[in-house]
Parts: C-alpha cells; structure tokens; sequence
C-alpha cells in the first residue's frame, strides 16, 4: 500500500509489541524485517529489503514480534538519546510531568525519509502526562 499513514506513541512493551504487529501488517500478511539502519533524524529504521545503502542486514527475517525486544534495546542505547525529536515528542516543559516512550511511525507514501523499503521509524519520546 502507497498511501499508508502511521504514527503511534506509547510506553509499554506489550504496546510497542502490538504496533509494530500492526505497522508490519500494513505492509503485507507475511512482511518481515530484513535489515535496519539508524540516523539522527529519523531513528531506527526497519526495512522489508535488505538492499537500501547503509543497511546492516539481520542474520535472517525477523517478524513483528522477533523485533520487538530488539527495538525495546536499541530505544534504551545512546544512539537513540542522540535522535532528534519532533514537536510532540520533545522533553516539554508543561504543566504536568513526561515519562519515557517511544513513537512509531512513517512518512509520505509510507516511506521514512529517502528509504522507500521502510516499514517503520522509531523513535525515543516523551509522554506528557497532565496533573
């Protein structure tokens, strides 16, 4: 699908897990990952294609739920404290408190940045909580 539209924050493991169920199954019943890459802008990327430029591939397919612990690693690592983060994902002063999350999401035509075999970005980010 060209038209794929996605963008989900959250917390919780079991919650990173389910969305990047749901996230794969835009891209086909049997997607899996076959490679990833990681930049500042856009975080780690998780590509159907183990191809693109840069990529490191994994040693075989991972599905949704084989990528989750390794997505909940890389989120606690120093590279992902170094990605930039967009408006409402920013560690804002507010009137409540923000706790640590992550937002999984991709761009137009489903595509994150240049990366056309993308299934998804994640990135860090803050959930704001209110009083």
């Amino acid at each position: 699908m060209d038209n794929r539209i996605f963008n989900v924050n959250g917390s919780s493991e079991k919650m990173l897990q389910k969305t990047l169920d749901l996230v794969f199954a835009q891209e086909g019943d049997n997607t899996t990952c076959k490679a990833w890459k990681a930049t500042k802008e856009h975080g780690l990327i998780l590509l159907w294609s183990d191809s693109p430029k840069g990529c490191t591939p994994f040693p075989a397919p991972m599905s949704a739920i084989e990528c989750a612990p390794i997505v909940s690693q890389w989120l606690k690592g120093d590279f992902a404290k170094s990605v930039d983060l967009s408006d409402f994902c920013e560690d804002m002063d507010h009137d409540g408190s923000n706790s640590d999350g992550w937002q999984v999401y991709c761009e137009n035509w489903g595509h994150v940045g240049d990366e056309h075999q993308a299934i998804c970005a994640i990135k860090p980010a803050f959930m704001w909580h209110g009083k």
